[in-house]
């Protein structure tokens, strides 16, 4: 009986609801009509707001590119908030801008701990955390310029300026362990991204997880909205300051076109008469004129760290160079009966210039339309639809090696700039080039050919090749 009355009751307030007298109806047209110009208004203000999110990256609010390579924000070209923003931090960096310009080293060295990383990003943190003040103490135990806790200190803090102590407050100690820190993060945030877990551009998550912790950026699922507000963002607001030109705070990393230099990075480290030593038997394909073009895009390519470890990367690039296209002999594979088998028809751009048009070519036998396509976006050609100017043109050729060097990871777990910068050593170039194939024993005599290649161009460079434990994979 009560569940009747109960239902009852429920259907004389429906209708109730619906039910209108003469007086009632008369009422609601009246205010209908009084509403009109404010609906009309917040229609006009959700349209507004749709166009501005459309022109700001359409799809930035809810979801970002899952390509592993794109670390500009989301979408293929990055976004127009980012840029907005500060950028990504990419840009040339401003020594200029750094209050005590004895850091300025320290900071370029640092900055080569991840690929991730630029001094851009490194001072803009300090910036934010201490003002440059070496000394400031801040809550929570926060020591030094980086104003890093003490717990992580002690995980990644170490005497990097040899003075015999480890401590925060020492400049050049609080932004290496910056560094270390930064790039840790980097590494897990990616394990994150990788496994669908968060959404957002890879660098808001690293500084995300700066600010709040890994534990909450998993716990938040990213940033699936972007908050100009936050920490990344106010961050990325003040790399501006530390770029020599502002207005390219959002363009490509030094791997992509336009990137130059006016020391062109290590091209100063080799002569042409050198290079045609180091090569006797190349073919006239591979010019030095091509070479240096190409690393003066490439400005921190064996431009990054001291001079001991500029000519190590440069040697360990010219020895799997070497190594792979026979001392410079090949400049497309050899066996033509696999030229077929690098088009990954599943690929939504397809193979627009052939079946057999994505095969190995130049100094890294740079093969599979996936990579012509990646490294054509990278470096502003299209190497989708033109393939053959990796064989025709010198530059072209160059910098496809040097944007595989600079930004793929290949079989491995980081890239070979940055094992030749970060300490991870030769052995790990090989394991990123070719480490399935030849690392853990598969083939030990093809590692021995590419060390002892790494040794001679060491030598012929003038410096030692560094732990010979390192050396191997």
């Amino acid at each position: 009986m009560a569940r009747w009355r109960l239902q009852a009751a429920r259907r004389a307030r429906q209708r109730s609801v619906f039910r209108f007298s003469p007086s009632n109806l008369t009422l609601l047209l009246v205010g209908a009509v009084g509403a009109l110009p404010f609906a009309v208004m917040a229609a006009l203000a959700m349209l507004v707001l749709i166009v501005i999110l459309a022109i700001a990256g359409g799809s930035q609010m809810t979801s970002y590119s899952p390509d592993p390579s794109n670390t500009s924000g989301p979408g293929a070209g990055g976004s127009v908030l980012i840029e907005l923003s500060g950028g990504n931090g990419r840009g040339t960096f401003n020594e200029a801008a750094v209050p005590d310009q004895d850091l300025v080293e320290p900071i370029k060295a640092a900055a080569g701990e991840c690929d991730l990383l630029t001094p851009v990003i490194i001072a803009a943190q300090i910036d934010f955390a201490s003002n440059f003040d070496p000394k400031k103490e801040g809550p929570e135990g926060r020591r030094g310029l980086s104003q890093l806790t003490p717990d992580v200190f002690n995980r990644f803090g170490r005497d990097d300026d040899d003075n015999g102590e480890a401590s925060a407050l020492d400049p050049e100690d609080s932004i290496h362990a910056h560094a270390r820190y930064f790039c840790h993060l980097a590494g897990e945030t990616k394990k994150l991204l990788d496994a669908g877990k968060v959404v957002g551009d890879h660098l808001t998550l690293t500084l995300m997880a700066w600010e709040l912790g890994l534990e909450a950026v998993e716990r938040l699922g990213g940033m699936p909205v972007i908050d100009l507000n936050s920490y990344p963002f106010r961050v990325r607001g003040l790399f501006p300051r530390y770029t020599v030109d502002s207005s390219a705070t959002g363009t490509p990393p030094p791997s992509a076109k336009g990137a130059t230099s006016d020391s062109g990075g290590g091209t100063s480290l080799v002569s042409k008469s050198q290079f045609e030593e180091m090569f006797p038997s190349r073919n006239s394909f591979y010019t030095y004129a091509g070479l240096t073009d190409a690393m003066a895009k490439f400005p921190d390519f064996a431009g990054t760290g001291d001079e001991q470890t500029r000519k190590r990367e440069l040697a360990a690039f010219l020895a799997n160079v070497d190594h792979e296209s026979g001392g410079l002999v090949h400049v497309e594979e050899i066996n033509r009966a696999a030229w077929g088998n690098y088009c990954d028809a599943g690929q939504p751009y397809g193979c627009p210039a052939g079946q057999t048009a994505y095969h190995g070519r130049g100094p890294i036998q740079l093969s599979w339309n996936t990579n012509y396509k990646a490294a054509g976006d990278a470096l502003g050609i299209d190497l989708l639809n033109k393939p053959d100017l990796v064989a025709t043109d010198p530059s072209v050729a160059w910098q496809t090696a040097l944007w595989f060097w600079m930004t793929q990871r290949g079989a491995g777990t980081m890239t070979a700039h940055a094992a030749m910068t970060g300490g991870g050593g030769f052995g790990e170039t090989i394991r990123t080039i070719n480490g399935a194939l030849e690392c853990g024993g598969r083939n030990q005599a093809q590692v021995q050919s590419r060390i002892d290649a790494y040794k001679r161009f060491a030598e012929a460079l003038g410096v030692d090749p560094g732990d010979e434990s390192t050396l191997g994979c």
